[in-house]
């Protein structure tokens, strides 16, 4: 028996271009990097003997040499072989970034454990110092590659490794499955039809395990296949279900069933909530739950929220200043607001009927009769703005 750690997309130097404030762009690319030491620790804690990266070390194809020469350093410091193919985001191939002089220097310095594996042929594990077994790596060659990255498995002589395990490394999305299951699509990330991997046409029996990369979440595929997700998390989670911010250890041997359990690795929280105003009370629903969630941290969380329903003129003023704080607290706010303004009767008399200020009044009536007679967009607009000035008044 072997044991291992499966990874896969770190996509270091991912640059989180939705992110407006580049202090937070930053501090969600170095926890990128930072993650990798949580993940040597999980590796010696467990007693992995190697790390298998499944695919996109790298968030693109051109990184930066700062972001080369961190990686490297990064891995160097785990004092463990780490076995690395390319996917589709830092793709090999001919002028690949794993052929520049630049790489090959700061690998050959910093991070002499580091073995990028470029070629479609079996690697034993007994060339790095490790007991038996063999890995069949399954780089990607270009961004987009037409044909089955495992293609070449399907005809081999096994023969030379009858006792010793037998380790797919590969990326990609598992054909027969659909986008939301099989790839890393999401809205920085479009789906790409290529790059599909058919277990079924993989040698029955000949294989023990089979780490993918490409899906960010943690899954299982078949019984000896897995995605591992991330180690550190990278988007907002796709169901209740999705697991990310985690590496896989795995223990292998030839001919059984591989024993696998995930380890926590990420730092970043990123968190979903939906929630819908069926009153003014439910403003404070709303802040138990991010108090729930967030806590007092700042600057270590991420957040998609989803709202709906309808809050008074007062109530509106009250969650947008809630939703300024998390602005500032987050490292990102992704909104999905579809909160309408509803003010209720006294605040429109308040407004309506200011004969001290007939201007305000005016104004007022003018909005309430813009909300009853125009299309729901203008309405909107007019129900924003009646909240705006509902503001002004009352800061007076």
């Amino acid at each position: 028996m072997i044991q291992f750690l499966h990874t896969a997309d770190w996509q270091l130097g991912k640059p989180y271009a939705r992110v407006s404030d580049p202090d937070k762009r930053a501090r969600l690319r170095q926890e990128r990097l930072s993650a990798i030491g949580r993940l040597g620790q999980v590796a010696q804690q467990h007693g992995a003997a190697f790390i298998a990266v499944a695919g996109d070390l790298f968030d693109s194809h051109q990184p930066t040499r700062s972001d080369v020469s961190a990686a490297c350093s990064a891995i160097g410091a785990l004092e463990l072989p780490v076995l690395v193919i390319p996917g589709n985001h830092d793709h090999g191939g001919a002028g690949s970034l794993w052929q520049e002089t630049y790489f090959q220097e700061e690998r050959h310095q910093l991070a002499p454990n580091l073995h990028v594996l470029l070629e479609r042929k079996p690697l034993t594990l007994t060339s790095l110092g490790l007991g038996p077994g063999v890995v069949l790596p399954c780089p990607l060659l270009r961004k987009a590659e037409p044909v089955d990255p495992t293609a070449w498995l399907r005809h081999m002589d096994f023969t030379a490794w009858a006792d010793q395990p037998r380790i797919v490394l590969a990326h990609g999305s598992i054909q027969g499955f659909g986008a939301e299951d099989g790839s890393d699509t999401d809205d920085e990330n479009p789906p790409v039809p290529t790059n599909r991997i058919d277990l079924a046409r993989l040698p029955a029996g000949e294989i023990d395990y089979i780490a993918l990369g490409d899906w960010h979440g943690l899954k299982q595929v078949s019984p000896r296949a897995w995605y591992a997700g991330c180690h550190e998390m990278d988007r907002f989670p796709r169901s209740a279900a999705y697991r990310s911010g985690q590496v896989l250890m795995v223990s292998v041997s030839r001919g059984g069933q591989p024993e696998t359990f995930p380890v926590p690795t990420g730092g970043i929280r990123w968190h979903q909530i939906a929630h819908r105003f069926n009153s003014d009370a439910d403003l404070e629903r709303l802040e138990q739950l991010l108090r729930d969630a967030i806590g007092p941290r700042s600057n270590e969380d991420l957040l998609l929220l989803e709202l709906e329903g309808s809050l008074s003129l007062a109530a509106a003023g009250r969650l947008q200043d809630l939703l300024q704080r998390l602005e500032a607290r987050l490292l990102r706010l992704k909104r999905r607001d579809h909160t309408r303004v509803a003010p209720d009767a006294a605040e429109l008399r308040q407004l309506t009927r200011r004969s001290g200020d007939p201007l305000v009044a005016r104004v007022a009536q003018r909005l309430q009769q813009l909300i009853e007679s125009s299309p729901e967009d203008s309405a909107e607009l007019a129900r924003m703005g009646l909240r705006e000035l509902h503001r002004a008044c009352e800061s007076h």
